[in-house]
């Protein structure tokens, strides 16, 4: 698929750009989604680099006409790691300062890669000043070949993401528009045929809580286990669990990484017994017990036990285990 050359208009990690209409945008990656314009990563962000003073005189243009005292503000303050909490492992990108500036909703999109949520956002805020309705029909020349659709986002999508834009508003009172893309074929999410390996979350008032909307909500709450994921295997990975340990009764002391078939195992002292595992997503546990993030580095054909909840790990090879008992 081809794509319009995107502009270069932002900074690593999380990005502030001064847009020409008045406004910023702020962007945080990486995507859990690839394809035209998306990618898949494992870095993660580093809070401390959420915002550079050293940027701060290139997103200044004497020219602008859309000062305001926001605007000034935003320019020379920073924000302290609670006002910036919105991290993800899914990229997500959106303006600010547009309603503040223009009048016009500001925009959101998930997924995409940086350059490539920079050029929409920067042409979406164009053409919402030019006077374009955004909110009616489809788009196009904004992302590849396909078509867009911009579409009312649920309040609540806004103060869990847009923390940047909650902190300059002081508040949420601001609407926002989500920047839906299609398939290569351009047949949208909620088209039967859609190829879901374009999937993202809708953030609409009357769309539904999915799978995809639940995983990207928890995965930017600081008290889920998805935010910061770390383990070498997706959340919904089936790993297996003792009865016991799935109805509470024990604690997992005991944690497998099988060199056979890459499976994980969670168990308590009791290990399984006479009784079959239980299979459950790989979330489930960690959701359970946050000290398990601590063995995401556990390599193939290790295990790790402890004495009891935050006693520290002691590893070791399954090989090695073998070789002394013979």
């Amino acid at each position: 698929m081809n794509r319009a050359q995107p502009v270069q208009i932002g900074m690593t990690n999380a990005v502030a750009a001064w847009l020409g209409c008045g406004c910023w945008l702020r962007s945080y990656h990486p995507s859990l989604w690839e394809g035209w314009g998306t990618r898949k990563l494992e870095v993660r962000i580093d809070i401390s680099k959420m915002y550079n003073p050293m940027y701060k005189a290139s997103m200044i243009d004497p020219a602008h006409k859309q000062e305001t005292e926001r605007t000034k503000c935003f320019r020379t303050t920073n924000l302290d790691a609670t006002e910036s909490r919105t991290i993800s492992n899914i990229g997500w990108s959106y303006t600010i300062g547009m309603f503040d500036t223009c009048n016009k909703p500001e925009i959101i999109t998930v997924g995409l890669k940086e350059k490539t949520a920079h050029f929409l956002l920067n042409e979406a805020a164009r053409r919402l000043r030019s006077g374009v309705d955004l909110t009616k029909g489809r788009h196009r020349d904004m992302i590849g070949d396909v078509e867009c659709e911009f579409r009312p986002v649920d309040p609540k999508w806004a103060k869990h993401l847009m923390g940047w834009a909650i902190w300059y508003y002081s508040g949420d009172e601001f609407p926002v528009l989500q920047a839906v893309y299609p398939d290569r074929e351009n047949r949208f999410p909620e088209d039967s045929d859609f190829d879901t390996y374009f999937q993202q979350p809708l953030m609409q008032p009357e769309a539904s809580m999915g799978q995809v909307e639940n995983d990207f909500w928890t995965s930017a709450d600081p008290s889920s286990s998805l935010f910061d994921w770390k383990f070498p295997d997706p959340p919904h990975t089936r790993v297996f669990l003792s009865k016991a340990v799935h109805s509470n009764h024990e604690p997992v002391t005991y944690v497998s990484h099988d060199e056979e078939d890459g499976a994980w195992q969670f168990l308590g002292d009791s290990t399984s017994g006479d009784e079959p595992p239980v299979v459950v997503c790989f979330h489930h546990p960690i959701d359970d017990d946050l000290t398990l993030k601590e063995l995401a580095d556990l390599p193939l054909g290790w295990w790790a036990e402890r004495a009891g909840p935050g006693e520290p790990w002691v590893r070791y090879q399954h090989d090695q285990l073998e070789a002394e008992e013979e």
